[in-house]
Formats: C-alpha cells, structure tokens, sequence
C-alpha cells in the first residue's frame, strides 16, 4: 500500500495527502475500489520502491509528477503488507 504523506507544488493527478494505492501482493493487480486516480508516473515510483523492501517494511517513495512542469512533487509512504 502507497499513501501519499506530502505534496509539494501542483500534483499534475491532483494527488492529496492521505490518497492510496493499493496494490494486491497475491494477484500483483491495483484494487481499485480502494485506490483512487492512478498516475502512471507515481505507480512507476511506487512500484520501484515496493521491489526494493521486504513483507513488514516501510520506505518512501518519490513522484516527480513531471507532466506539470510546475515543479510538483509527491511523497508517498510504501508498505508492503505480509
């Protein structure tokens, strides 16, 4: 699971803090009666940071939201779930 903890400058998806993506371990699919909008350029971020850490472990994880070219930037906490 994927929350967004900070947003700085426009989010180009309108991500605010709080927002989801949940991602389903056993099917490796997006649920998305839990998520909200996807951007493709925070599931990229995203899903690079869940490859990276271990069931039970948290890290973070960074969206450029390069779309804007305003200079947004988007946080999210990672956790995968085990």
């Amino acid at each position: 699971m994927a929350t967004v903890v900070r947003v700085t400058g426009t989010c180009n998806a309108g991500y605010q803090v709080g927002d989801q993506i949940l991602v389903n371990r056993d099917t490796a699919c997006i649920d998305k009666e839990q998520s909200g909008v996807l951007c493709i350029v925070a599931l990229s971020a995203v899903l690079a940071s869940m490859g990276r850490i271990r069931a039970g472990e948290k890290a973070l994880a960074s969206c450029p939201d390069p779309a804007t070219g305003r200079g947004g930037n988007v946080i999210f906490s990672v956790v995968k779930e085990g």
